[in-house]
């Protein structure tokens, strides 16, 4: 598929909310644009928290519109930069398309039959809704990584071992009948989010999640607070940091900025 070649699509999905997901989305796209890159956001969260940092909450042109069918513009942000916003109606589409033939497969079409209009990205990022219900499952499953924070807790150990065996379940329903292929080849990235280095519970967290290959414990992302600032303020860290401008702001951003550049590389694989 065309779209598979020209970019890289990042979905970031979670089965508990809380996890910073939304906020590591935004401040991933910002880090990217910063490269020069261009980025097309896609908020399938009913919460609309990701549309609301870009001021694209809207009525119309949004993803509830691609699901039913309607025809769309994208948002655009500025040059390199573009959303298709959440709706609050999202949530009200599960019944829906529960009924749909390809139910999976629904946005996978979208995008074939939108190339043109999203050839020029280079990365399309994902915000998804906390669940695994249908639409986290279209995001899926034109995925060519899913980034799944981990917190330091106990539920983001357990949130591992459900979020493999739910990847699992949908790679098996969602086949190609006649060569009984599956049509979901995104690969698992967690991402340990939150870690208060400092702390016995968080260093024995990433203790116990180290055995596992698709845990990128050296992108742990660290706990501060410029992160709360990020969303509320709808700035990403990095201007934040830049605003503080001090030794210990100048760290982080070193920090930060090595962190998102090694996750870059390790989804460009």
């Amino acid at each position: 598929m065309l779209w598979e070649v020209i970019m890289k699509i990042i979905s970031f999905a979670a089965v508990k909310g809380g996890v910073g997901k939304t906020t590591l989305t935004f401040n991933f796209a910002e880090y990217l644009i910063g490269q020069g890159k261009k980025v097309l956001l896609v908020d399938s969260d009913h919460q609309g928290s990701l549309s609301h940092i870009y001021g694209a909450l809207t009525e119309t042109d949004t993803l509830y519109d691609v699901f039913t069918g309607q025809n769309i513009d994208l948002h655009k942000i500025n040059d390199q930069l573009s959303i298709l916003p959440s709706s609050p109606e999202l949530d009200r589409l599960e019944a829906t398309l529960a009924t749909r033939n390809n139910q999976n497969l629904l946005f996978m079409m979208w995008l074939q039959d939108n190339v043109e209009e999203i050839q020029d990205f280079d990365y399309i990022l994902i915000d998804c809704h906390p669940d695994f219900m249908t639409i986290t499952k279209n995001m899926i499953a034109v995925s060519h990584y899913v980034i799944s924070p981990l917190e330091p807790s106990e539920f983001g150990f357990m949130n591992l071992g459900i979020f493999n065996a739910r990847m699992e379940e949908l790679k098996q329903e969602t086949i190609d009948i006649r060569t009984r292929e599956s049509y979901i080849d995104a690969k698992t990235l967690y991402v340990p989010n939150m870690i208060k280095h400092n702390t016995k519970s968080s260093r024995e967290f990433l203790d116990s999640v180290a055995q596992f290959d698709n845990v990128a414990t050296d992108l742990s992302v660290p706990y501060r607070e410029v992160f709360n600032k990020s969303t509320l303020e709808n700035k990403s860290v990095f201007t934040l940091l830049e605003e503080q401008n001090n030794q210990s702001a100048h760290t982080l951003y070193k920090q930060l900025d090595d962190i998102f550049s090694h996750l870059t590389e390790r989804i460009s694989q």
